[in-house]
C-alpha cells in the first residue's frame, strides 16, 4: 500500500484511478511538496516551483537516498516551499521534466516503491 501527502495532507492513492486523481490535482498546483511512501519502506519526494521540479528517493526511513539528476551543466538553484511553509533552494543541475516526475510517482505507486527506471539519479 502505497501513501501519499501533498503539501502535508494525506491524499487517497489505494487504486489507479484514485492515484490519477491525485496526480491531477497535484499537477493543477505550481508549488507542492509530494511523499508518495511505502510503511516502513522507501519513499519518493517530489518538490515542484513552475516549470522546475525534482526527486528524492529513499530505500528506507532515514537513509541519505538519491536525487534526481538533470542537466549537471545548469547553474544556480531552484526554490521551493515546503509544506511547513519554509522555502529551500536546490540545484538546477538537480531539476528534470515536471512530468518525468508524475510518471515517476506513477511507476513508484505501481511498482511497490521501486526506484523509478526512467530517471537519472545520483546519490
Amino acid at each position: 500500500m502505497i501513501e501519499l501527502l501533498l503539501n502535508g495532507g494525506p491524499v487517497a492513492a489505494t487504486t489507479d484511478e484514485q492515484l490519477a486523481s491525485a496526480l491531477a490535482l497535484a499537477a493543477s498546483m505550481p508549488q507542492f511538496e509530494l511523499w508518495a511512501s511505502v510503511p516502513d519502506g522507501p519513499t519518493l519526494c517530489m518538490l515542484r516551483n513552475a516549470e522546475h521540479a525534482w526527486l528524492m528517493y529513499l530505500h528506507e526511513p532515514g537513509d541519505g537516498g538519491f536525487h534526481s539528476c538533470g542537466n549537471e551543466h545548469r547553474a544556480g538553484n531552484a526554490y521551493f516551499r515546503l509544506d511547513n511553509g519554509q522555502v529551500d533552494g536546490y540545484p538546477l543541475a538537480w531539476c528534470i521534466d515536471v512530468e518525468a516526475c508524475f510518471a515517476a510517482i506513477s511507476f513508484f505507486h505501481g511498482n511497490a516503491g521501486a526506484r523509478p527506471e526512467h530517471i537519472d539519479w545520483q546519490s
